[in-house]
């Protein structure tokens, strides 16, 4: 599966907003499905008994609530792939981050056309370079000073 095709990229960020899509989800569908129900039984209540007003308006409710339903995995998904567009690359820079404290070195990091955070990208390979350069320099001036320490002794 390529990249463009995983739909989790970060599971612990990525869950985490498709749990609140759920939540505003419900709670559309609730207040929705109230109100409707409320204007039908308001409307419908001289005609015939509470009861029956309430029965029938939530009978009528079961269409909207199958379209909703219907509709939920679009939006988790359409969801789900629009936060891959920030979600991936703060997973590559982690990964590029984690790389350079544990090994002290990483490989320059590339987002994908279309992701969010590009300048992130530059930055980090920016700093990468300086650290990389630093450290060539650092390494140059160990010499120097092991071979002027050599040269004292002799």
């Amino acid at each position: 599966m390529s990249d463009r095709e995983r739909i989790l990229v970060d599971p612990k960020v990525q869950w985490s907003i498709a749990g609140r899509l759920l939540m505003h989800w419900g709670l559309f569908v609730i207040c929705i499905t109230s109100i409707s129900v409320m204007v039908r039984v308001l409307s419908s209540v001289s005609e015939q008994p509470f009861s029956s007003a309430l029965h029938s308006a939530i009978r009528s409710q079961i269409p909207i609530f199958g379209v909703m339903m219907m509709l939920l995995p679009v939006f988790l998904r359409d969801t789900l792939k629009l936060s891959n567009r920030f979600a991936g690359p703060m997973y590559r820079l982690r990964i590029a981050l984690k790389s350079l404290n544990e090994t002290g070195t990483a490989a320059p990091i590339k987002f994908r056309t279309g992701d969010f955070w590009l300048e992130a990208a530059d930055d980090f390979n920016q700093t990468l370079e300086q650290v990389n350069q630093l450290r060539s320099e650092n390494e140059m001036l160990r010499k120097i000073l092991e071979d002027a320490e050599r040269s004292v002794e002799v």
